[in-house]
């Protein structure tokens, strides 16, 4: 609740449900590519501290993987 907490946006209801369902598509996506718990719970927290545009860098990071894996 980072950023929400700071901008006093934290009892906004509509906010913490997009907070939640970016770290949901995070926690999906890093076991999707089979992370280990430690490197999912990493992304979940900075996703969780900095919100899209960390889930935005995630998003980079696996295309960057998948593309450098070919």
């Amino acid at each position: 609740m980072g950023i929400l907490w700071l901008l006093g946006l934290h009892e906004e209801g509509l906010y913490f449900v997009l907070l939640l369902g970016a770290l949901g598509l995070t926690f999906w996506e890093a076991r999707e590519q089979g992370y280990d718990r430690r490197l999912t719970m990493w992304w979940v927290s900075v996703v969780g501290m900095a919100h899209v545009p960390a889930y935005i860098v995630l998003r980079g990071w696996v295309a960057w993987q998948k593309r450098s894996a070919r």
